[in-house]
Formats: structure tokens, C-alpha cells, sequence
């Protein structure tokens, strides 16, 4: 049958009194094309359950005559203009087409079978500016002006105010789902569904974290941090608040940069993890978006983190090939193409890591690079909430291996022990050789990730550095984290007034209480404690698990788990002459004979995409150039030309392995430019 297609609407994302263009092409043998509008009020939102959807709707016949905005005659391509007057601020606009064929059949855009039975546009014309007091009536009001709103993208929620308020602060309705509309980017998503999101902890806060899924035919062109687009849309958004967990908001006014830079941070170590970016939360429920005499009124719902699902698109986004994922408190998330339908697989693999096993059968069923990487970030960042029974997911690679997923990061940085910090994968350590792949591998990160605190040196000072700045625009005086705190210190539906950046602040774990002292009670003061948190940073060493000490706690629990005093001793290089590099000879204080010597080089520092002109870091945790050499007597390397781009960054180092499989620490590097 003929159909409606290449449907468009300009422009897309319209402001108040400009008119707005829809035109389709209409295959031959349709007529009478009709444009159908809804308008849909600030304040006054409708449901597509609503019986109002089916009221109100406006027709205004397309025309293919040359005329009234058709660009040519008889081409197919049917036009109708919105007037100018439909268009005001906050409005939603739907629309819907519908044509008749020769036999007098209906034929409709979107078609009956859509998710969505219509598309529309949502009239913007910007943010009021955002002012108000960190703590009213003992600090000086603040104000953040549109153009440092612009700065973070804004996603729009339109819904009914009872709706919103049900979803977030009512127990009664956990998890209900409610109706809305979501607009990002200028793009509408109509008829998506909401809800609150969390366990135990989903009502605490005030304010909670949020979940949305997305109709199939019309998934989100989500955004990374850097503006760049991901490579696959999102079906479903995680929001999160970004104030540390409810129960022990220990660091309240980061801003969700602990969860950011974790999740990162796992990714770096070679553990499948969410991406995450920043976005402004609006809440369009209310008539008016703002309200000069009340800072808490109004669209603005302050800073929220937004974390990706462990689903297929996100398997797509990590290169990986399909398999089946799993949260271990929610079961599957997703099902691969060809995968078994049921759990068996699931449960198959959760009753075999219950249970110690030889080296060849962990080999077989855990993607060990991995869990490596999952268990060390685990202690680095201290993940004290990571227990067998939740807050973690599993990926089946499709030859069998299962890798560990890090989730819910909300409670990071904490120098105490709580739940039991490992998951039931943790008993391949228990394996001698396993064990000492583990250690290896977690010195290789406390050397390529946690030895150098610089704001472009390629680690964990890189990586702050670039996070952090997200969320502190250049040339304003003002950061995210100040706006958030403005919104929510001291809102009504928080519960717990005053948390924003405290400069001092205890906490009660069950391995005890600790003290979290911050230098500068701002944001800038956090930057820091997470960066002292995971460098070595104690003056003293004398670092201890759960001994209450943040400073270098990080560092120092990694350390103290890869401790080996066997392994070789670390190796100094030496230019030597040109492009060649000398290592010093091999020594073990364990007597154990060479087995090679390793040479990495990898890229560190920020470069500018010539393709895209986005400014990108590299990581030197990241793969880069490797060499391996078996002979004792070849310490000597030529730097190859051909891995290395001209202006940019990398470090060379070696390390050795001995005959036991034990390596050393890596060497301290060459710089090679």
C-alpha cells in the first residue's frame, strides 16, 4: 500500500511566534493529505492514556500545488505551515498525518504499528536565570545566567505535576511508572515512561535518582561529555543525583564526580562499565518555570549524571559482540540473538563461582583481564558497597567467559569497610597462579594510573582534570556544583538541610567511623580528596585496610594487596644515543632467573581530533605499543617511529618478568615526543 514518508518539521526545535513547516512526501495514489496538531499546555500535560488525548486536535490540509510554502508543484512532497501564533514558550506541539488511498483506505504517519502514534516539537526560547543562596540568609545569593545554563545540555521532562510528585517522593508508588514526554537536543520523545529508581535507599534523599524508557522506533542520540554523539542511541536513561548515597552523604556537593570518574576508571582497567555524562534536569509541570520569591520552584531540578544501561545498545557502544548481561539483583538485562531464552546459563555460572575450582576451570568461565581490573578499581576506589548479592552485573562473552560489571557507585572514596567489597567471582584468587596475575596487574596500575597526580600527565590527575572541568565552565565565576547546591541545600523536599560542603563531616561504616576533612569547603576541595584518596599521598606510610585514613587510603589498599616481596627489582632506563633506550640488567632479590623483559610506550595528554575538533585525553593505563624480549642480554631498544604521532605525548617504559611469572613494577618513564 502507499505510505507517508520523510516526514519533517522546520524549524525542529522552534521558538515562541515562528511558524513551523511540516512536510511529507506521499507516495503515489494518496490524497487528501491533512496535517493533524495538538497543543499541549505548560502545566497542563497530557497523557496518551488521557481521554483528552483524543480531543482537540487541529487539521490543516498539506497542499502539493506549489504554494503556501510547497516548494514545487506535484513532486510528492505535501507542505502545511503551523501558524507563527501556535507556537509559545513551553508548548508542546504534536502532530499526526493522515491521507486516504484511491479506494478510500486510511493511510496515517506514524504508521498504526509506531510506538508513538505521533510526533511533535517542543517551543523553547531558554532559561530564565537560576539565583539563590547556597544557605539563605547567611550567604550571598548567586546567580547563573542563560548563557552558563547553556553550558551543560538540558533535558526536559513534561508531565503532570501529581505524577512527579508520586514518582519521586511517595513510597506508595516505587517504581510505578508514569507517562511524560522527554525533550533533549531539541528532540521530542513522546509518551516515554518514567519512574523512580533505587532499593532501600530510592526515597531518601529527596532528591532521588530517576529512570526513563524510551519507545523503540525513537531511542535517544544521547551526547558524551565532550558534545561528541555516542555511537549507538540509548533506549532507556539512568539519572542520577549525584550527591553520594542518601544513607551517608559524606560527599555532598561533588556533584556525581566520584560515580563519573569510577565508572571511567573501570573502563581504563579493561572492565565493561556505563558511560556516563552530565546533563541540567528540567521538570516542565508547572505553569510557569521559574519563581523569583522561591529558588526551589520551577523547571530546574539541578545537576544529575546520566549513566547507561547495561543493555544491548551499550554492549554495541563497547565493541563488544552480543551475549546475554546480567544484574545480579534484577536478573537479565539483556538477551543475545541466539543465547539461551532462559537462565540457564545465569544460573549455571553463579552456582559454579559459589565454589573453588581448579586454574583451568576459572580460566574457562571468567574473563580474568577483567575481574582484574574490577577487583584492583575496587580497592583503589574503595567501592566499600560491592557485595556477592548486589550492586554489580556479569556479561557472557559469546565463547563463554563471563566479565564482572561495576553498578550503583554511589557509595565511593570511604576508608571503612562496609558490605564485604568483592563479589563471589573473588575466589579465583584463591588459585596460586591466578593470584599472581592479579598482583601483577595490580601493580601495573598503581604505576600507569596512580603514580602521577598531574593535571595532563595521563592518570588519575588527568582524568580529574578532565572530568572536573565539565563541570566548571571556563570564563564563569560559578560552578555546577554551586547551582546544585543552591537548588537543593536547602530545599524543602530534601531531606537533611546544610550537607552541601561541609568542610569536616564523620561517618559510620561497619568497619567503624572515619572523618572526611576537605581542605576548601567547594568543589575544589573535593577534586582534591579524591585525588589524595588515590595517590600515594600519606606522609606516613603505614597504610592499613579499614584503618580510617583517606589520605592515600586508595593507593594504599591497592598496594598493600599487590605487595610481592619477590618480585624483580624495578628497572631504570637509560637514553642511549638517537632513539635507543637502555634498561638496567636484571636482579631479583628472590634468586629467580630472567624470563623477559617488557616495553610499553602509550600515548598521555590531550590532542585536538582533527576529524571533529573535540579535545580528547589519552591515558596511559590505556593499550598502546608493546614490545617482549626473552633474551637477558637484549636490554637495549630502538623506539620505533611508526606508532607515534608527531606532536603528541607518550611515556616508554619496560619492566621484568622472572621465570615464576612474577613482573616488577614498570620503570619510571621516557618521555618520547
Amino acid at each position: 500500500a502507499p505510505a507517508l514518508l520523510e516526514v519533517r518539521h522546520t524549524p525542529q526545535a522552534p521558538r515562541s511566534n515562528q511558524p513551523v513547516t511540516l512536510t511529507v512526501l506521499a507516495e503515489p495514489g494518496l490524497s487528501h493529505v491533512a496535517l493533524e496538531y495538538q497543543t499541549v499546555e505548560p502545566g497542563a500535560y497530557i497523557r496518551r492514556s488521557d481521554p483528552l488525548f483524543e480531543q482537540g486536535w487541529n487539521t490543516l490540509p498539506m497542499n502539493d500545488e506549489g504554494r503556501d510554502g510547497d516548494q514545487s508543484a506535484h513532486d510528492g512532497i505535501f507542505t502545511a505551515t503551523v501558524p507563527a501564533t501556535v507556537q509559545s514558550h513551553r508548548r508542546l506541539v504534536r502532530y499526526r498525518i493522515r491521507a486516504h488511498t484511491a479506494d478510500g483506505l486510511p493511510c496515517t504517519f506514524p504508521r498504526e504499528d509506531d510506538s508513538c502514534p505521533n510526533r511533535a516539537w517542543f517551543v523553547y526560547d531558554g532559561p530564565p536565570p537560576s539565583r539563590g543562596s547556597i544557605h539563605p540568609g547567611k550567604t550571598p545569593p548567586l546567580t547563573f545566567p542563560p548563557d552558563f545554563l547553556a553550558t551543560l545540555p538540558a533535558y526536559h521532562l513534561l508531565a503532570q505535576s501529581e505524577d512527579v510528585a508520586k514518582s519521586q517522593w511517595d513510597t506508595a508508588f516505587h517504581r510505578k511508572r508514569f507517562q511524560g514526554t522527554l525533550v533533549v537536543n531539541g528532540v521530542v520523545h513522546d509518551h516515554i515512561l518514567f519512574h523512580n529508581r533505587g532499593q532501600g535507599s530510592a526515597h531518601i534523599s529527596g532528591k532521588n535518582k530517576w529512570g526513563l524508557k524510551l519507545n523503540r522506533h525513537q531511542p535517544l542520540a544521547a551526547k558524551r561529555n565532550d558534545g561528541s554523539p555516542y555511537r549507538e542511541p540509548w533506549e532507556s536513561l539512568n539519572l542520577n543525583p549525584g550527591l553520594s548515597t542518601p544513607y551517608i552523604p559524606i560527599l555532598c556537593g561533588i556533584g556525581g564526580l566520584d560515580e563519573a570518574l569510577s565508572f571511567r576508571a573501570y573502563q581504563l582497567a579493561g572492565t565493561p562499565a556505563a558511560n556516563t555524562h552530565w546533563i541540567q534536569w528540567r521538570v516542565v509541570s508547572e505553569p510557569s518555570d521559574s519563581d523569583p520569591n522561591n529558588p526551589y520552584a520551577g523547571d530546574l531540578r539541578g545537576l544529575y549524571l546520566a549513566v547507561q544501561d547495561m543493555d544491548g545498545d551499550w554492549l554495541k557502544e563497547q565493541g563488544l559482540p552480543d551475549g546475554n548481561v546480567y544484574s545480579i539483583q534484577s536478573g537479565r538485562k539483556h538477551l543475545a540473538r541466539g543465547g539461551p531464552a532462559d537462565p540457564s546459563d545465569w544460573n549455571a555460572f553463579l552456582e559454579g563461582i559459589r565454589q573453588d575450582h581448579p586454574e583451568e576451570w576459572w580460566r574457562e568461565h571468567l574473563n580474568l583481564p577483567a575481574y582484574f581490573g574490577f577487583h584492583a578499581m575496587n580497592r583503589l576506589l574503595a567501592n566499600v558497597d560491592v557485595r556477592p548479592d548486589g550492586n554489580h552485573g556479569y556479561y557472557r562473552h559469546p565463547e563463554g567467559r563471563w566479565s564482572p560489571i561495576p553498578w550503583d557507585l554511589d557509595m565511593m572514596f570511604v576508608p571503612r569497610h562496609h558490605q564485604p567489597g568483592f563479589i563471589d567471582a573473588h575466589r579465583c584468587l584463591n588459585v596460586p597462579a591466578i593470584r599472581r596475575e592479579y598482583t601483577n596487574r595490580a601493580r601495573e596500575i598503581l604505576d600507569l594510573f596512580c603514580s602521577d597526580p598531574s593535571p595532563e600527565g595521563g592518570q588519575i590527575g588527568q582524568l580529574l582534570h578532565e572530568l572536573s572541568g565539565r563541570l566548571q565552565p571556563r570564563g564563569f565565576p560559578r560552578n555546577w556544583t554551586e547551582l546544585d547546591a543552591v537548588h537543593w541545600n536547602f530545599n524543602p523536599r530534601k531531606n537533611g538541610h546544610g550537607l552541601f560542603f561541609r568542610q569536616n563531616a564523620t561517618a559510620d561504616h561497619f568497619g567503624g567511623r572515619w572523618e572526611r576533612r576537605i581542605a576548601s569547603a567547594d568543589f575544589a576541595g573535593f577534586c582534591r580528596y579524591l585525588l589524595e584518596f588515590t595517590t600515594d599521598s600519606r606522609p606516613e606510610k603505614n597504610y592499613q585496610p579499614n584503618d580510617g585514613n583517606p589520605l592515600g587510603y586508595g593507593f594504599g589498599y591497592l598496594a598493600h594487596e599487590a605487595h610481592d616481596p619477590e618480585i624483580p627489582d624495578r628497572p631504570t632506563l637509560s637514553p642511549s644515543g638517537g632513539r635507543n633506550v637502555t634498561a638496567s640488567p636484571f636482579k631479583s632479590p628472590s634468586g629467580t632467573g630472567f624470563r623477559a623483559i617488557e616495553w610499553r610506550a602509550a600515548e598521555i595528554g590531550f590532542f585536538t581530533d582533527p576529524s571533529d575538533g573535540i579535545r580528547r585525553a589519552r591515558y596511559e593505563l590505556e593499550p598502546g605499543w608493546s614490545f617482549r624480549e626473552t633474551s637477558p642480554k637484549r636490554l637495549r631498544l630502538e623506539v620505533p617511529s611508526t606508532p607515534f604521532q608527531p606532536g603528541r605525548t607518550y611515556r616508554l617504559r619496560a619492566r621484568f618478568e622472572d621465570d615464576a611469572g612474577r613482573t616488577s613494577q614498570w620503570s619510571k618513564p621516557v618521555l618520547i615526543r
